[in-house]
C-alpha cells in the first residue's frame, strides 16, 4: 500500500502492484528511488512557471503547447484534453504546493502501474492507457519528474521522439548528426535516445547540461533493476557531441577510471560463510589480508573458501568451543572424514588441494612467529596435514600430468582436422552471408550445394532497418524457428578460426591473446640481415613477464585479417575495455584485436563466447576419441604448441622463453612426445649433469643463441620456396633443394621448376653425347626429383 491522504486526515495506503513485478524482480515495491523527491531543480527548468499553476492554466497551456502530439480529429482532441483535466483534478486532491509534490503524495510514484487501473476502477478515466496519455503529458512538459524505476516500468509510446519535440530539438538533432549515431540501428538508437530523454526527465536539466554523473547515476539504477543495459551508446554519443568532452570516451571506461571493482573487502569474503565472531575469524581476516598482495583475486577466493569454509567453519561444526588452532586428534580425524566427500555425497575431487591450503597456513603462522611474536606467536600450533599428505599431493599431480600428456597425444592427431574445419567454416559462413544479402526475400539460393532461403522477418515502428541477415536452412544449424542469423554465424565462424590459429602458432594462454592489441605487432631489422622480422609483443599476465616472440608468416596473416575485421572499415582499431574475470577489474580503454560489437559498444571477446565457438567448432569436424566426442580448450593449444616446438628439436630454456615459463620442469610437464621410458633416461641424464654444471642448466637464453635462433628462421625462404628443416640441423643435401623432403615448394615457382628441368634435359643430352656416365646418373636423379616435387604441388594446385 502507498500513501493517500484522506477528507479526515488519515493517510491511507495505495496497492501496490505485486502482480507485474516479473520473475521475483519487484521493481516498484520499494523501489530503488521510487517514491524519492527528484534532485532540486535547476532554475531555468522547462515547465518550472507551471508547476503551481491551476488546473485549467495547466491544460490550457498543455493543449497550445504540446499540439504536434495530441490526436489530430476534434473529438479525440476533446477526450485527451477531458482525460487530462481528470488526471490533474486527481492529483489535486493530495497535499503539495507544486504538481510534483502532489504526484510524489499520490504514491503513484511507488506504483507505476496499479495506480492508472485504480483510476479506471474508479471511473476517472475510461481506460487505463488514457491515464497514462495524460501522465505522458506531464512528463513532457517537466511538471511531473517520475523515479527511474517508475520510468524503468512504464511503457511511454514514442516518448524520445515526442521528448526531443519540446526539449532541446536543436541539441537532438545534432546528436542524430552525429556519424556514431547514424552507424547504429534503429533500435540501439532509440535506446540512446530514450536513455537521455529520462535523464533529462528526472534531472530537470536541459541536454547540454546533463553530466557525466548524472547518466552514471542512471546507468547504476538500470543495474540494480536486473535490465539490459543499453547506455554504452548514450554516453559515446554525449563525448561526440560535447557535454562529456572531458570525461573518457567510454562507459566501460568511466567505470575503470573510477575503480568500478566486484572485488570484495577481506572481512567480506570472510564473513561471506557465517563464521561467528571470534578471535580466529579475525585472525583468518589478518592471514588473507597479509597474502593478498602476493596473488590474484580468483586465487584469493579460492583460499578464502579453503580456510574459512571448507576448514575452520567445518571444524566448528564438529567441536563449537574449539576457539584457538589446536586441535585434537578427534577432531583433526572428524574434518578429514567430511572433507573427504562433498555436501552431495560425492568424493572431492580437490582433496589434497585444500590439505595444501590449510598446511600452508599453519606454516606461514609458524613462520612470521618467528619474525613477529607479539602478532602471530599464540596463534602457532602443529598441523592437522601431515607431510605423507603432502607426498599424495604430489602423487595426485603426477596422475593429473600424466592425464594431460595423454589428452595432448589424442589431440596432436586431431589438430590437422580441426583447423581445417575452423577454415572451411570461415570460407563457408562468409559465403552464406553474401549470397544471403544479395537474395531477395523468399529466394532460395545454393550454398556448397544446400539449398537456402533468404527469410526477411517483419518490420516494426522500432526496427526500419535491419542488422542481421536472416535465411531458412536445414535443421542441424538452425534455431528453433528453423531460421540461421548468417550475420551471427560469419561473426562466430570468422573468430573460432582467428583464435584457433593465434593460440596454435603462439603457445599463448587465452588472457594474452585476448589482451593483445594495435600496438603488441612489433618488428625489428637485424644489422646483419637487414630483413624485416615481425615481432609479437606479450603484455604481462598470469607471472607479470612480457616477452617478444617472432611470428611466422601464417601468424602475420591470420592478425592482419583480426586488424581488418577491428577497424571495420575505420581509420583505427575503436576503443574496447576488458574485464579480467581473475582479478574482477575492467582495464584500460585498448584498441584490443580480439574485440566486436555487441549492441552499440565494442567489447573484448568473453571467455565464454571464445568457449562457445570452440565447441561449435569441435561439433562441426565431428571428431571423437574412443567412440567419445572431444572438444579443445584454449590451454590445449599451449600444450600442443610446447609439443610440437620441443618435438621439433627446438631446445628446451628458448621454449619455456617463448612460453614465459619460469621453471623448465613446468615447460617439460607441457611436452608429451616421449614414452615414460625415455622420459625417465632423460631425467636421470639432466639430473647427473646438473651435479656437473648447475650454473649452465639454470640460465636464461643467451643473446647470441636468440640470434641463432632468429637466423635459422630468417635463412628458411629459398628460391624455390621455404626450407622446414628442424631447428639446428645442417642441411644434409649441401643445399640441393630440389631434392630435399624439407622444401615446401612455392606454386608461384612452378615455372622455374619448369625451367630447371629443362636445363637439366639439355645437360643430360650433352652427358649422352660425350659419355660423362656420372653425370648421366646425377642428372636423371635431379629429373626424378623434380617430377616428384611437381607431383607432390599438383592436387593443392588443382
Amino acid at each position: 500500500m502507498s500513501d493517500t491522504a484522506t477528507e479526515d486526515g488519515v493517510v491511507a495506503r495505495m496497492p501496490r502492484d505485486h502482480r507485474y513485478a516479473p520473475s521475483g524482480r519487484i521493481y516498484a515495491l520499494d523501489g530503488y528511488d521510487a517514491g524519492r523527491p527528484p534532485p532540486p531543480r535547476p532554475d531555468d527548468s522547462p515547465g518550472s512557471d507551471l508547476l503551481a499553476a491551476g488546473i485549467d492554466e495547466v491544460v490550457e497551456a498543455l493543449a497550445s503547447q504540446l499540439g504536434p502530439i495530441m490526436p489530430g480529429d476534434v473529438r479525440n482532441r476533446q477526450r485527451w484534453i477531458r482525460h487530462l483535466h481528470r488526471v490533474l483534478e486527481w492529483l489535486a486532491e493530495y497535499p503539495g504546493d507544486t504538481w510534483e509534490q502532489r504526484w510524489l503524495a499520490s504514491g503513484a510514484d511507488e506504483a507505476p502501474r496499479a495506480w492508472a487501473h485504480q483510476l479506471e476502477e474508479d471511473g476517472r478515466v475510461t481506460r487505463s492507457v488514457d491515464g497514462h496519455g495524460a501522465l505522458t503529458a506531464l512528463v513532457i512538459a517537466r511538471l511531473v519528474r517520475p523515479s527511474y524505476t517508475f520510468m524503468l516500468s512504464t511503457i511511454f509510446r514514442e516518448l524520445p521522439q515526442r521528448f526531443s519535440l519540446f526539449n532541446d530539438p536543436d541539441m537532438f538533432d545534432r546528436l542524430r548528426a552525429l556519424p556514431s549515431y547514424s552507424a547504429q540501428v534503429r533500435r540501439v538508437q532509440l535506446d540512446a535516445e530514450t536513455c537521455l530523454a529520462r535523464i533529462m526527465i528526472r534531472t530537470g536539466k536541459p541536454l547540454g547540461a546533463v553530466t557525466g554523473d548524472d547518466l552514471l547515476a542512471y546507468a547504476d539504477m538500470v543495474r540494480a533493476s536486473g535490465r539490459i543495459r543499453r547506455e554504452h551508446l548514450a554516453w559515446e554519443l554525449m563525448v561526440e557531441l560535447g557535454p562529456f568532452a572531458d570525461e573518457p570516451p567510454t562507459l566501460r571506461a568511466v567505470w575503470s577510471a573510477k575503480g568500478n571493482t566486484r572485488q570484495h573487502t577481506t572481512a567480506g569474503l570472510v564473513d561471506r560463510y557465517g563464521l561467528p565472531p571470534s578471535p580466529v575469524r579475525d585472525l583468518l581476516i589478518d592471514y588473507v589480508d597479509e597474502i593478498r598482495p602476493s596473488v590474484d583475486y580468483s586465487t584469493l577466493e579460492h583460499i578464502t573458501h579453503h580456510l574459512a569454509r571448507l576448514f575452520w567453519w567445518t571444524i566448528l561444526q564438529i567441536n563449537p568451543a574449539q576457539q584457538d588452532l589446536r586441535l585434537s586428534p578427534e577432531v583433526v580425524a572428524a574434518w578429514r572424514e567430511r572433507l573427504a566427500v562433498t555436501s552431495k555425497g560425492k568424493p572431492r575431487g580437490d582433496f589434497h588441494g585444500i590439505l595444501f591450503t590449510v598446511r600452508a597456513f599453519y606454516h606461514d603462522i609458524a613462520h612470521w612467529a618467528l619474525e613477529d611474536p607479539a602478532r602471530w606467536a599464540r596463534w602457532a600450533a602443529p598441523s592437522p596435514v601431515r607431510a605423507a599428505d603432502v607426498r599424495a599431493l604430489q602423487k595426485t599431480r603426477n596422475r593429473v600430468k600424466a592425464r594431460m600428456q595423454k589428452r595432448t597425444r589424442v589431440l596432436t592427431g586431431l589438430l590437422d582436422q580441426f583447423t581445417t574445419t575452423a577454415l572451411d567454416r570461415k570460407r563457408w559462413s562468409a559465403e552464406l552471408l553474401q549470397a544471403a544479402k544479395n537474395a531477395a526475400h523468399d529466394e532460395e539460393f545454393t550454398v556448397d550445394g544446400i539449398t537456402y532461403r533468404r527469410h526477411d522477418p517483419p518490420l516494426t515502428a522500432t526496427r526500419n532497418q535491419r542488422s542481421r541477415t536472416w535465411v531458412a536452412g536445414p535443421a542441424d544449424i538452425a534455431n528453433k524457428s528453423g531460421l540461421i542469423d548468417t550475420s551471427k554465424l560469419e561473426l562466430d565462424c570468422f573468430w573460432a578460426w582467428a583464435l584457433i590459429e593465434t593460440l596454435r602458432l603462439t603457445g599463448a594462454r587465452i588472457e594474452e591473446v585476448l589482451e593483445l592489441t594495435q600496438l603488441s605487432i612489433r618488428h625489428y631489422t637485424p644489422a646483419s640481415t637487414g630483413t624485416l622480422v615481425p615481432l609479437l609483443h606479450i603484455a604481462p599476465s598470469k607471472i607479470d613477464i612480457e616477452r617478444l616472440i617472432p611470428m611466422s608468416p601464417e601468424l602475420v596473416e591470420v592478425l592482419v585479417a583480426v586488424q581488418r575485421r577491428a577497424k571495420a572499415g575505420r581509420e583505427r582499431v575503436p576503443l574496447s575495455v576488458r574485464y579480467d574475470h581473475h582479478e574482477r577489474l575492467h582495464g584500460e580503454p585498448l584498441p584490443h584485436l580480439f574485440a566486436r560489437p555487441v549492441g552499440a559498444r565494442h567489447e573484448v571477446l568473453s571467455t565464454n563466447f571464445v568457449r562457445t565457438i570452440l565447441n561449435a567448432t569441435a561439433e562441426a569436424a565431428g571428431i571423437t576419441a574412443d567412440g567419445e566426442p572431444v572438444v579443445f580448450t584454449p590451454h590445449d593449444f599451449r600444450r600442443l604448441f610446447t609439443t610440437d616446438a620441443v618435438g621439433s628439436g627446438l631446445p628446451l630454456h628458448i621454449v619455456a622463453s617463448l612460453l614465459g615459463h619460469l621453471d623448465l620442469d613446468t615447460t617439460r610437464s607441457y611436452a608429451a612426445v616421449f614414452d615414460d621410458e625415455v622420459i625417465a633416461h632423460h631425467q636421470k641424464f639432466i639430473t647427473h649433469r646438473r651435479t656437473l654444471r648447475q650454473s649452465v642448466e639454470y640460465r636464461d637464453a643467451t643473446a647470441g643463441e636468440w640470434r641463432e635462433f632468429e637466423q635459422h628462421f630468417l635463412l628458411r625462404r629459398v628460391e624455390l620456396g621455404d626450407c622446414f628443416r628442424p631447428y639446428g640441423t645442417p642441411c644434409i643435401h649441401e643445399h640441393a633443394c630440389v631434392r630435399c623432403p624439407f622444401l615446401r615448394l612455392d606454386r608461384a615457382q612452378l615455372p622455374r621448376l619448369d625451367d630447371m628441368a629443362a636445363n637439366a634435359r639439355d645437360r643430360l643430352d650433352q652427358a649422352h653425347e660425350r659419355q660423362w656416365l656420372g653425370e648421366v646418373e646425377a642428372l636423371q636423379q635431379t629429373l626424378r626429383h623434380i617430377d616428384t616435387k611437381r607431383q607432390q604441388i599438383a592436387p593443392a594446385s588443382s
